[in-house]
C-alpha cells in the first residue's frame, strides 16, 4: 500500500533535517561546540526517525493475522497455539530478510528443540553477549513458536530469543512506518513486561480485541492502568474488534456494537469493526470488494491520517520551536553580540579582563561543587524513603492475596474419577487468576501512588537546587559580561531547568535519559512514567520465580493425594487454601528481593539528574572559556584577522535570521 500523506510528512521531515544542517554549519563558525554537537545529535535523530505502530492484544485475538492482513502477504505465523511471546519487529528492507537477537543474559536452563544454527551460534560466543544472527525468512516459525507438547509458560521462561527483526519490501513500511507485533498480554508476565518497554518508542497503539470474547475486564483494565498512564489517549489509541465476521447473526452484530462502542469511547476515537482472515484472503486474491468489507482499508485509513498529520506535527514542531529559540536566545540574542564587543575591544584590555575574571572563574567551580555535593545528598536521603514506600506496598500482597483467593470462584470441578488431574488443573487455574491480580496490583501502584511520590520528590530537588543554580547560571553569565563589556544581565530570571538541560545534552535531542530530561525540564511526570516502566520491567523479573504454576501445582497436587481428599463441598476450599498459601508464601520469601528491585531501579533514575546537573555547569564554564580564548588567539593575528572575524559574524547573522524567518514560515505550514 502506498501512501502519499506519509510521503508528505517524509518531505517535510527532510526539510527540517537540512534546516538543521545548515545551522549547524553556521553555528560551528562561531565556535560553540556543544551546540554543533546537540544539532548533529537532532540531525540524526530526526533523519532516522520512524513512526513505530505497536500492535497488542490477549493471544488467541487474532494480532498475527490481523498484521498480515494489514501488509497484505503472510509474513508471520499465526497459530493458535502460543508463540515464544517475543517482539517481532517489521521494517522495510529491499528484500525479504529476519535477523534473530537473543537475550543478554541467556536465561539459566534452555528448552529443548531450539534450532541448531541458533544453538551453535550461541555457543560460538561461549553463551555470553550473543549478537544477533541473520535466519532465513520461511524459517521463522521455528524460532518464534513453542514446539508441540511443551507447557507453553514454562518454554516462555527458557527461551533464549529477545526479538525478531522482520525487512519486507512493502510500500507502507518504505514510507516511514515501522510494526511491532507484542506478545500477547496473557501470555506471560515477564513477556509482557517487554511490551511495556516498548511503550516509550510507540506512536500509535492497535489494540486487537476478538468479538467472540470482547472486552476482558484484564484488557480494559490494561488499557486504563498501563496505556493511559504512558500517554496514549483517545486518538493515538486505536481499537481493532478482529473476527466480527464470526458473530452468528446481524442483531449478534448490531448488540456487539453498541456495547464495544459504549465500552471503548472513554479510551478512544477510533474503533474498527473487521475480519483479518477476510483481509488478507482479499491481499491475495486482489479482491477490492472483499477487502472493503474486511474494514482494514478503514484502518489504515485513519492510522495513516493520525501518523501524518497530528503525530507528525509534534515529531516536528516541538524541535523546530527549540530551534528558533536556540537561534534567537543563544546565538543572536547572546553570542554573537558579545564576540562582536569583544572584537572592537583593545586585545590588551581583553586579556587583562579575563585575567581578572579567573577568580571569579575559580568560584563558579566552587559554586559547581558545592550544587553536585548538595544534590548527591539529596540522593542519598531519597533511598530510605524509596525503601519505605516500596517496603509498605509489598508486604500488603500476602493479605491481598489471601482475599483475592477467597473471593475467586473456580471453573474447573474435581471428580472422583480424576481427582490429581483436576485438582492439578484447579491450582493453575487459580495459581493464574492470583498472578494476573499481583500484576494487575503491580501496574496500578507504579503508575498510581508510586509516580505521585516520584513527582513529589523530584519537585522537592527542584525547590532545593533551584535558587543555588540560579546563582550559579547568573555568576556566570556576569563573568562573562566583565570580560566581554557587552552591558547588564537582563532582568528577568534565568530558566534555570531549562539551561540545565540544554547544556547537559541537548533538550532538542532528548538523548540524555527520561529522567534527567523529565526533571530538567519540569515534566516530572513524564520522568515518574519512565521510572514506573523500568522499575516495571524489573520487578516482573524478580517475581519470575514466584509466579510459577507449574511449582505450585506440583506441590498442591502432592499435598492433595497425601491428605487423601475426599470429595466433599470443603474439596474446592481447600484445594484453594492450598494454592493461596503457597503463592502468598512464594512472595512474601521475595519480599526483600522486591523491595530492592524497586529502590535500585529508583535510584539510578535519579542519579541521571546529578549527571545532567553537573555536565550542564561543567560545559558551560568550558565553552566559555574556549569562546573567549580562540577568539583572543584570532585577534593576536592583526587588524586583517579581526576584519575577517566580523565579518563571519555579520555573514552567521544574517544566515541565522533568515533561518529563524524560514522556521518561522516552517511551522506555520505544518501547524495549518
Amino acid at each position: 500500500m502506498t501512501n502519499e500523506q506519509l510521503r508528505d510528512y517524509a518531505a517535510r521531515q527532510k526539510r527540517l533535517v537540512d534546516i538543521i544542517g545548515e545551522t549547524s554549519g553556521q553555528v560551528q563558525i562561531l565556535h560553540m561546540e556543544n551546540h554543533v554537537q546537540s544539532l548533529e545529535r537532532l540531525q540524526k535523530k530526526i533523519s532516522s526517525e520512524t513512526f513505530k505502530i505497536m500492535v497488542m492484544g490477549n493471544f488467541k485475538n487474532g494480532k498475527s493475522t490481523f498484521i498480515n492482513a494489514f501488509l497484505g502477504e503472510e509474513i508471520l505465523p499465526a497459530y493458535a497455539v502460543p508463540t515464544t511471546a517475543i517482539i517481532n519487529e517489521i521494517k522495510y528492507g529491499d528484500t525479504p530478510r529476519a535477523v534473530l537477537h537473543f537475550m543478554d543474559p541467556l536465561p539459566e536452563k534452555m528448552y529443548e528443540g531450539i534450532p541448531e544454527p541458533a544453538m551453535e551460534h550461541m555457543q560460538k560466543y561461549h553463551m555470553e553477549h550473543v549478537p544477533p544472527i541473520e535466519m532465513p525468512v520461511d524459517e521463522i516459525e521455528d524460532y518464534v513458536v513453542i514446539p508441540l507438547g511443551m507447557e507453553h509458560k514454562e518454554a516462555l521462561r527458557q527461551s533464549p530469543f529477545e526479538k525478531v527483526e522482520l525487512f519486507w519490501p512493502l510500500d507502507l513500511l518504505k514510507d516511514g512506518v515501522e510494526i511491532v507485533d507484542s506478545p500477547g498480554l496473557n501470555e506471560n508476565p515477564v513477556r509482557t513486561q517487554v511490551t511495556l518497554e516498548y511503550l516509550s518508542k510507540a506512536d500509535a497503539i492497535l489494540f486487537v480485541f476478538s468479538a467472540l470474547a470482547m472486552g476482558s475486564a484484564g484488557e480494559i483494565a490494561y488499557i486504563e492502568d498501563t496505556l493511559r498512564q504512558c500517554g496514549f489517549g483517545k486518538e493515538s489509541l486505536f481499537c481493532v474488534v478482529n473476527r466480527f465476521d464470526q458473530l452468528s447473526s446481524e442483531r449478534e452484530q448490531v448488540r456487539l456494537r453498541k456495547f464495544s462502542d459504549r465500552l471503548l469511547e472513554p479510551y478512544t476515537n477510533h474503533v474498527y469493526y473487521t475480519s483479518a482472515f477476510k483481509g488478507l484472503q482479499a491481499q491475495q486474491q486482489h479482491d477490492m470488494n472483499l477487502l472493503e468489507e474486511s474494514c482494514i482499508p478503514q484502518v489504515e485509513t485513519g492510522l495513516t491520517k493520525y501518523l501524518a498529520y497530528e503525530r507528525g506535527r509534534s515529531k516536528l514542531a516541538a524541535p523546530a520551536r527549540e530551534l528558533v529559540g536556540l537561534i534567537q536566545q543563544d546565538v543572536l540574542e547572546g553570542t554573537i553580540p558579545e564576540k562582536r564587543q569583544m572584537l572592537s575591544t583593545d586585545l590588551d584590555v581583553l586579556r587583562k579582563r579575563y585575567e581578572e575574571a579567573q577568580p571569579d572563574i575559580e568560584k563558579l567551580q566552587q559554586k559547581k561543587e558545592v550544587i553536585i555535593s548538595r544534590t548527591q545528598a539529596w540522593i542519598a536521603s531519597m533511598e530510605p524513603e524509596v525503601r519505605r514506600t516500596a517496603t509498605r506496598f509489598f508486604t500488603e500482597f500476602p493479605t491481598l492475596i489471601q482475599a483475592w483467593g477467597q473471593e475467586y470462584e473456580p471453573q474447573t470441578t474435581i471428580t472422583l474419577l480424576h481427582t490429581r488431574r483436576d485438582a492439578e488443573k484447579m491450582a493453575e487455574e487459580i495459581s493464574n487468576y492470583l498472578q494476573n491480580q499481583v500484576d494487575s496490583e503491580v501496574r496500578q501502584w507504579l503508575s498510581g501512588p508510586f509516580t505521585k511520590f516520584v513527582n513529589d520528590k523530584v519537585n522537592e530537588l527542584k525547590e532545593a537546587m533551584e535558587g543555588r543554580l540560579q546563582d550559579f547560571f547568573v555568576s556566570l553569565d556576569q563573568v562573562r559580561l566583565n570580560i566581554t563589556g557587552s552591558g547588564q544581565l537582563p532582568e528577568e530570571e534565568v530558566a534555570v531547568w531549562k539551561r540545565v538541560v540544554a547544556a547537559g545534552g541537548g533538550i532538542l535531542v532528548g538523548d540524555i535519559g527520561v529522567a534527567a530530561l523529565g526533571a530538567a525540564t519540569g515534566l516530572t511526570s513524564e520522568f515518574a512514567k519512565g521510572i514506573a516502566l523500568q522499575v516495571g520491567a524489573y520487578v516482573a523479573l524478580a517475581l519470575l520465580g514466584c509466579l510459577n504454576p507449574v511449582t505450585i501445582v506440583a506441590v498442591m497436587a502432592a499435598s492433595v493425594i497425601r491428605g487423601g481428599i475426599k470429595m466433599t463441598e470443603g474439596t474446592v476450599q481447600k484445594v484453594k487454601a492450598q494454592v493461596v498459601t503457597s503463592f502468598s508464601e512464594e512472595v512474601e520469601n521475595r519480599n526483600l528481593d522486591l523491595v530492592d528491585t524497586v529502590t535500585q531501579g529508583a535510584m539510578e533514575n535519579f542519579q541521571k539528574i546529578q549527571d545532567v546537573i553537573a555536565h550542564s555547569m561543567d560545559v558551560e564554564i568550558e565553552e566559555m572559556q574556549k569562546q573567549m580564548e580562540e577568539l583572543m588567539q584570532e585577534m593576536e593575528k592583526g587588524k586583517e584577522a579581526i576584519e575577517k572575524q566580523e565579518e563571519l559574524l555579520n555573514s552567521c547573522e544574517q544566515g541565522l535570521k533568515n533561518t529563524v524567518g524560514e522556521l518561522k514560515s516552517y511551522l506555520g505550514e505544518i501547524l495549518t
